[in-house]
């Protein structure tokens, strides 16, 4: 399928590498127009407005992550794709952006190139992986891709121990590990080895990582 005269909105609170992405896509694409918002809240706002043709997004986002808002776009702009830009490459947060709707998920600091592959893949209903991070689903089809993204999730779900799922809900409710240790009557160092453990079983780098994956997989109510 030749594209032509796209509709790119750009989502990501680093404002020159937004500047910079305009630029090359601009020079590299046929683009109607690209504008650029810096967080998820206020891509939510545009989309409601505007029938973007591809929207461009971070993960980490202030306001509301990229992930997240994926999910609530996806839900009443299905036609538009959807293309992660991240320094993030762990599996989980791919499976999570892929389980949220994303059509492509691209690594910060790859070709350029890997834009104009995207684009003709996704719009081919086809998912695009960077090189780095195709090997955690073995497979090119978009349908088994997707079900890998779930299953990897509901893996990393059934990691967690009933202790550590205590102490994540405790976490989500914005206690600290002295508080935590009080409510289950343990030591503030076990509960700083209880967070230390869930966030190497998940893969996830710091507690507002933690705390979104906890909400959008349901571990806490």
């Amino acid at each position: 399928m030749e594209l032509s005269n796209l509709k790119i909105l750009i989502a990501d609170d680093h404002v020159l590498f937004a500047e910079g992405l305009t630029y090359l896509l601009k020079e590299e694409l046929p683009i109607e127009s690209i504008e650029a918002v810096y967080n998820g809240k206020s891509a939510i706002g545009k989309v409601l407005n505007t029938d973007y043709d591809i929207i461009i997004m971070d993960v980490n986002m202030p306001f509301l992550n990229g992930i997240e808002a994926c999910a609530e776009i996806k839900r009443f702009r299905t036609k538009t794709k959807v293309v992660f830009v991240s320094m993030k490459a762990d599996m989980l947060t791919v499976a999570q952006a892929l389980k949220a709707g994303a059509d492509a998920y691209i690594l910060k600091g790859n070709d350029h190139n890997d834009f104009k592959t995207a684009f003709k893949k996704i719009y081919n209903n086809e998912i695009f992986l960077s090189e780095q991070i195709k090997h955690y689903f073995q497979s090119d089809s978009p349908n088994q891709i997707r079900k890998s993204s779930i299953d990897c999730i509901d893996y990393s779900n059934k990691l967690i121990s009933v202790r550590e799922k205590e102490i994540i809900k405790l976490i989500c409710d914005g206690l600290t590990s002295d508080k935590i240790a009080e409510v289950l009557s343990i030591s503030a160092r076990t509960v700083d080895t209880h967070r230390n453990n869930i966030l190497n079983k998940l893969k996830l780098n710091n507690i507002a990582a933690l705390v979104r994956f906890a909400l959008e997989n349901k571990l806490v109510d």
